[in-house]
């Protein structure tokens, strides 16, 4: 049986630096401004209670320059009395697909060695054809390429498990995967609520690309499985919807409850699938956990048991970069190669719209 490793890791970091007081700060700036433009008011004090403090979150990148310049020169937040909720869903999908190309040609520079296929992850910009498509059109030899859309932050493990099945088949030796997250494009200054409040100050870009194949790495993982769960009776909890100014993301108190309530079963399947006891895999792994924000990761890690050194490359992640959608674990994996470690296998759990719980098992591979 053919055995896949993951490795090769190369992020990108978007443009704009914010510290987390002040992307806040901007946040809220640009809902009050937009409530004058339409004539609305609400109460400020109260909303600003819900932003992720600069405690979990120290700092956040994004693709957009739109920080701190005048409203009239924003690229989609043009905070003005004819776009009084930013530009169109037509120009933040415009504005991504020019900085995805831009990174795709980054990633790819004309030197570069192409894998046999490409698979392409994001939940933040459809535009087709796709920037990897568009990059590769002309070239004698361009990769196949795979587009996985819209499942949110849990993407990543979809993704791992698309291009290993890829890779053990007969067809393709080398699959890379890039992911090109663009959540900054998607703030909806027009709704004032306390659940846009935690997702605006959460969110943030990230790219990154990384390869799997059946050559054995210096440095890497050894891809075990991939696990997936859909928790009863969540579908409306956790939902991401196209609207006419960008994707508007939904959260209910109750995500968190779920989460906990589903991920018992979900380990238990977990360790069947290993033939393993739970005291033996918790001890000997290092945890990836999606940082769907920091209540839900101090979830994770209470009801995993997690001492700090398991939970230590997701928490430095969020605290550098907050939650990047699909791109996050992928980072975090990143981190994980150069920590130094006795234990063997990375455990990674990551959760979106089903609600879904999934999971994947790795063993860490050193030369």
């Amino acid at each position: 049986m053919k055995r896949v490793y993951l490795s090769h890791f190369k992020h990108l970091l978007p443009p704009t630096k914010g510290e987390q007081n002040a992307l806040n700060s901007w946040v809220m700036r640009s809902h009050k401004r937009s409530a004058e433009l339409m004539g609305e008011s609400a109460d400020w004090e109260k909303l600003q209670k819900y932003f992720v403090s600069s405690d979990s979150i120290q700092t956040r990148y994004s693709f957009s320059r739109d920080l701190d310049r005048d409203w009239k020169d924003c690229d989609i937040y043009a905070l003005t009395p004819e776009y009084p909720r930013g530009m169109d869903i037509q120009k933040r999908a415009d504005f991504f697909q020019l900085q995805a190309l831009q990174s795709f040609e980054t990633l790819y520079p004309a030197s570069a060695t192409l894998p046999d296929h490409l698979v392409h992850v994001t939940c933040t910009g459809y535009v087709s054809p796709s920037a990897p498509q568009r990059v590769f059109a002309n070239l004698e030899h361009s990769p196949a390429i795979t587009h996985a859309y819209h499942m949110g932050c849990y993407a990543s493990l979809p993704a791992l498990r698309t291009a290993k099945s890829l890779v053990k088949s007969e067809d393709f030796n080398v699959v890379d995967v890039v992911h090109t997250e663009m959540c900054s494009l998607h703030m909806q200054s027009h709704v004032h609520t306390a659940e846009q409040m935690i997702v605006q100050s959460l969110f943030a870009d990230g790219v990154i690309k990384y390869q799997l194949s059946t050559t054995k790495p210096t440095a890497g993982f050894e891809v075990l499985f991939v696990h997936e769960k859909l928790v009863p009776d969540s579908a409306g909890d956790m939902t991401w919807i196209p609207s006419s100014h960008g994707m508007m993301m939904s959260l209910t108190r109750e995500v968190p409850t779920k989460i906990a309530l589903g991920l018992s079963g979900f380990i238990e399947e977990v360790c069947e699938k290993l033939s393993m006891d739970w005291d033996d895999l918790k001890n000997n792994s290092l945890f990836a956990i999606h940082p769907g924000g920091p209540k839900i990761l101090d979830l994770a890690g209470d009801l995993l048991q997690a001492e700090p050194d398991q939970l230590k490359a997701s928490k430095e992640i969020l605290k550098e970069h907050g939650n990047m959608s699909s791109a996050t674990l992928p980072h975090i994996w990143e981190r994980m190669l150069s920590e130094e470690t006795k234990r063997e296998y990375v455990l990674s759990l990551a959760f979106g719209p089903g609600l879904t719980i999934i999971g994947s098992v790795m063993r860490r591979v050193r030369a």
